[in-house]
């Protein structure tokens, strides 16, 4: 039976009369949801640290490919979860990793997880919770694109006005109401299910040096692009993926399904909440701060060849949508767009990227109709590509072991 016809209707729990707002900072200019709502949480708290840092001490650079049968298409990732499956993820390596802890929740209970949230904004820290980005306005997702794993801060509710307090990773305070909210954080859409998920953080008065942390971080996330435990993980997933590309036109038969995938794709490397380059930018920039912490050359270096290999993912992106076919690289540039606007004006850009939208729909008809037939004549550069950036990201992580050995 599909998961349409097991929805039910939501049904809102635990909303009561209370006001709880707190006195929270807000800034945008994160790169991804998950860190950069981490980032904003512990500048909070007292911490300042930069995202790209924790990604880095968290060992978070990974690949996955993955698909099931009840996927509508296959995606794509750029990070580690290796050995830190359920939530937070590297988000509570991180904060092992700099002395403290974590206490999460993952739970059915709308009522319960209110609960949590509520009890978490009365000891003064901002809930960092899981959603459904099908079910956020704000991000204009289409509604059949869930993906349960966004993350932002609920820094205030007030239950009287049905109003939550949304910071998300872009300028500008988002509100939302507390049913939309919990809708948000209640879905059991698959593969990623929300569930309620939400965490609550721990720290020392002093944390770790992270030059304490970097060499043995570095080390681990080597070892996961390298030596994956499963061939759809790591270096050896991006070959896989290359070899699964040529399968598209038969596991999407619908030409128009298969275009969407295309832009999911070119969404999850480039524009997605990775950073860019399916995380690899965000490396580059950990690999720089960090080479520099440690006075380590090889460090740099490793990081100066990160950029060849950003450019390298970027090429693939555009080559998934590429201008030779103009409806899907018209697709992109829309991507391209949105995001560039959200990235520099934050929520102000809802209303122009709102009316780009407008425009994916009849585009992706355009591309289902006349461009996806013509996919075995452009997708070979995508998979030449693969093979080099794959054999880059062997060639430099093994390096980069050398360097903090």
């Amino acid at each position: 039976m599909s998961q349409k016809r097991r929805k039910k209707a939501f049904v809102p729990a635990g909303i009561g009369t209370d006001r709880i707002v707190l006195d929270f900072e807000h800034f945008g200019g994160g790169k991804n949801c998950q860190t950069s709502s981490m980032v904003r949480l512990m500048h909070h708290m007292g911490y300042d640290i930069s995202e790209p840092m924790l990604v880095g001490i968290s060992a978070g650079l990974g690949f996955i490919y993955w698909f099931m049968k009840n996927m509508p298409y296959p995606i794509v990732g750029g990070m580690n979860r290796a050995d830190c499956r359920q939530f937070p993820g590297i988000l509570g390596k991180a904060a092992r990793r700099l002395g403290g802890d974590f206490e999460s929740i993952l739970t059915k209970n709308v009522a319960k997880a209110h609960l949590f949230l509520k009890d978490t904004l009365e000891h003064n820290q901002p809930a960092l919770v899981c959603v459904d980005m099908a079910y956020l306005e704000h991000l204009l997702t289409g509604e059949e694109d869930h993906f349960g794993e966004h993350n932002f801060l609920v820094y205030g509710i007030d239950e009287p006005q049905d109003l939550a307090y949304i910071s998300d990773r872009f300028d500008g305070i988002v509100t939302m109401s507390l049913a939309q909210l919990q809708k948000a954080r209640a879905s059991e859409y698959r593969p990623f299910p929300a569930m309620n998920q939400m965490v609550r953080f721990s720290f020392p008065t002093k944390l770790t040096p992270v030059r304490e942390v970097i060499p043995a971080a570095i080390q681990e996330n080597v070892n996961a692009l390298l030596n994956p435990p499963i061939s759809n993980v790591g270096v050896k997933g991006i070959r896989k993926w290359s070899v699964e590309l040529s399968k598209y036109p038969k596991i999407i038969p619908e030409p128009r399904n298969l275009a969407h995938a295309l832009v999911m794709h070119y969404v999850y490397i480039e524009t997605g909440g990775s950073g860019g380059a399916i995380f690899r930018q965000i490396y580059r920039d950990f690999l720089e701060e960090a080479g520099l912490i440690m006075k380590n050359d090889r460090i740099l270096k490793a990081g100066e060849k990160f950029e060849e290999i950003v450019r390298l993912w970027k090429d693939i992106a555009c080559a998934l949508l590429p201008d030779e076919m103009p409806a899907l690289a018209e697709l992109r540039k829309i991507q391209w767009t949105v995001n560039e606007e959200f990235e520099s004006k934050g929520v102000k850009a809802l209303a122009r990227a709102r009316k780009l939208a407008e425009r994916v729909p009849s585009l992706l008809d355009e591309a289902a109709k006349s461009e996806i037939p013509h996919f075995v004549e452009f997708v070979p550069r995508v998979q030449s590509l693969l093979g080099e950036v794959s054999d880059m990201e062997r060639e430099t992580m093994l390096n980069l072991a050398r360097a903090v050995s």
